[in-house]
């Protein structure tokens, strides 16, 4: 006999207009598509939103409108919201703008009955934290040993000054509290010393079309891409772990590092819209609020419970193949009497080109070991390392990589490859 399908309790907001941050929080829901979405049935707001979603990804809805004639009148809509509890649910999403009476009276019967409860706010309604706000959130993250470090307020970078950001973020609470009681900070998690690895699902932003690896029916953002990964994979998507709303309707899921591993930031290794923050990288934490032109809202926590080990498939593919033995690619050197210049630069713009072209899911590890064969030529004596370096770089950017992570797969592929130099032909 099979087990009963999952119930996804939706109530929210009719003034609720955001449907990216519906659809990314259905995502999370979706698992293998037998999940049951129930709503009030309210034909605008949330719920009608909810419904479009979930039914145009081909889920079953299960609709309870109010009886607004029957006997409870005016007291229908209460009466619909404790008879949809009643029958059970997995999990309830809130949608709630403005304190909606019905919606709040809905997620507090659901807390009341036991069914995990994830709150959304409304991206535009959200006022920006106070310092209060922000240093109760920052000592949270320190208590989960999570080290954190100060950001601008309303904004993703560092402070200023504040260059060493992963040797000085912390967990000691008298360091937070001096910090963040003066002002409103946003909070920097750095992933490294955190032992976190954080997958970060975004949002196309206006005018972005998939690539054409990516170009599929229903990919539409990180999330739907992350979730034809694990469909392809064979495996589930590991959405029970601690989780943050991000401020244009994506999503953070936060992964306990694997142990002997030690993973990197990528840009666009898994899929489309999918980066992921390791060592050396950092996330904008919980309780931030930022105010940037490409989009303004909070960082809010939907699920709090302990971050999952990351699965050992996805730190299968986020593993950085070391870079290739000096008889993988061989790259000669010259012959004597030819011009060694020439033969230099011909090789640079070979690794070069090699990366601006590289297939999505492959870009990082083609500018690792482009810079790897460079690094050797930069071990014997064959080219300078600055040009190398800034070839490299701009060749990064030009493939998509994010500047953090082409300037330590740079780094770190030369810094090999003039380990194990390149030597003459006899």
């Amino acid at each position: 006999m099979s087990a009963p399908a999952r119930r996804v309790l939706v109530t929210g907001s009719r003034a609720w207009t955001d449907t990216a941050t519906i659809r990314t929080a259905l995502a999370m829901q979706w698992g293998d598509g037998t999940a049951v979405l129930v709503t009030g049935a309210c034909p605008r707001g949330a719920d009608a939103l909810a419904e479009q979603v979930w039914s145009g990804w081909g889920g079953r809805v299960e609709r309870h409108p109010a009886d607004w004639t029957g006997p409870h009148r005016t007291r229908a809509g209460l009466v619909r919201n404790a008879a949809m509890v009643a029958l059970g649910a997995d999990v309830c999403l809130a949608f709630i703008r403005d304190h909606s009476p019905g919606a709040s009276h809905t997620a507090r019967l659901a807390d009341a009955a036991g069914i995990p409860v994830h709150r959304y706010p409304h991206p535009e309604q959200e006022p920006a934290m106070t310092s209060t706000e922000q240093l109760r959130y920052a000592l949270a993250c320190a208590a989960r040993g999570w080290h954190v470090f100060p950001l601008t307020p309303g904004d993703k970078r560092p402070v200023k000054g504040f260059t060493d950001w992963e040797g000085n973020a912390t967990t000691d609470p008298a360091r937070i509290r001096r910090v963040w009681s003066r002002t409103p900070f946003n909070i920097g998690v750095a992933c490294g010393p955190s032992r976190l690895v954080v997958i970060d699902l975004d949002m196309p932003k206006p005018g972005q079309t998939p690539p054409p690896a990516w170009d599929l029916p229903g990919i539409t953002d990180g999330s739907a891409v992350f979730t034809h990964l694990c469909e392809q994979a064979g495996k589930e998507r590991p959405d029970r772990t601690f989780t943050v709303l991000t401020r244009r309707g994506g999503a953070h899921l936060y992964f306990t590092a694997p142990v002997g591993v030690r993973l990197r930031n990528t840009s666009g290794t898994l899929g489309w819209l999918i980066d992921t923050r390791a060592c050396g990288g950092y996330v904008v934490g919980p309780g931030s609020h930022v105010t940037l032109p490409d989009g303004t809202g909070p960082y809010c926590v939907i699920d709090a419970s302990d971050p999952a080990p990351l699965p050992e498939w996805l730190v299968t593919r986020l593993t950085v193949p070391d870079p290739p033995p000096p008889s993988a690619t061989p790259v000669p050197l010259p012959h004597a009497g030819q011009r060694l210049t020439r033969y230099a630069l011909a090789a640079l713009h070979g690794e070069t080109d090699r990366v601006r072209t590289a297939a999505p899911g492959s870009r990082n590890h083609t500018l690792n070991a482009a810079a790897f064969a460079l690094g050797q030529l930069i071990g014997a004596g064959a080219l300078p390392r600055p040009l190398a370096e800034d070839a490299l770089t701009a060749a990064g950017h030009a493939a998509g990589l994010s500047a953090r992570e082409v300037a330590a797969t740079v780094r770190s592929g030369l810094d090999a490859g003039q380990r194990r130099p390149r030597q003459g032909a006899a």
